[in-house]
């Protein structure tokens, strides 16, 4: 009929499972427990004056019966505290299995920053590396384009000078047609002339084959007189 009152090793083991852990990081969690705690302190301090009160006086059974249903109340309700107790504990160990879930993401966000930070400054030595071929490039297309418009300045000179250099055998060709022209007649001229001068020399070798030639020889020997020069 008479529940018994709990001795102080098992006090001790319900008060060490009452208590919040030492690391816990919720302050509402912490001053939920505290609450508990000092209702679990009230109920161990009535039972305290309820066993006293059964070792100093012997009270009436109604009394004792009373103090009974009074003790078992607070038992019942040690045990609901303790349920809650559980329950916040498995609570917390839920936010802080979160909280190290949302550590390990943020760890892994961390470790994808630094990759991307990696990746971005490889991507600008990479963009720095294109910058400088595009301005060699440039510098070589600059330099084309000069040697393209000296070439283009050159040709011209070369046309202009084809253009004089044709001029000038034009009017070479010209003279050289004239000179041919009259090479031409004058061929005709000279081919007249020495069929003349053949035409002259046999007439003068007949004359000088003819007998009067002969005959006249001593004639042409003699020699005038100055006076009749």
């Amino acid at each position: 009929m008479v529940v018994g009152i709990r001795d102080e090793a098992e006090q001790a083991a319900i008060a060490l499972t009452l208590e919040p852990p030492a690391d816990c990081p919720q302050s509402e969690r912490q001053a939920e427990v505290t609450a508990l705690e000092q209702s679990l302190a009230k109920a161990r301090r009535e039972i305290g004056v309820l066993q006293r009160a059964r070792e100093s006086d012997a009270r009436t059974e109604v009394s004792i019966t009373t103090a009974l249903a009074r003790l078992e109340a607070l038992q019942e309700e040690k045990i609901t505290l303790a349920s809650e107790v559980a329950k916040l504990r498995g609570q917390l160990v839920a936010s802080e299995s979160a909280q190290t879930s949302g550590q390990v993401k943020i760890n892994a966000l961390q470790g994808e920053k630094a990759a991307l930070a990696a990746e971005v400054a490889k991507l600008r030595d990479q963009l720095v590396a294109s910058e400088i071929a595009r301005a060699s490039e440039q510098a070589k297309i600059n330099a084309l384009q000069g040697e393209k418009a000296a070439l283009a300045a050159e040709v011209v000179e070369l046309r202009s000078q084809r253009r004089n250099s044709e001029g000038a055998l034009a009017s070479e060709q010209a003279k050289v047609k004239a000179l041919q022209k009259d090479k031409t007649a004058l061929s005709g001229q000279s081919a007249k002339l020495r069929q003349e001068l053949a035409i002259s020399e046999r007439k003068l070798k007949a004359v000088y084959k003819s007998i009067s030639w002969r005959i006249t020889r001593p004639l042409r020997s003699f020699k005038l007189p100055p006076k009749w020069k």
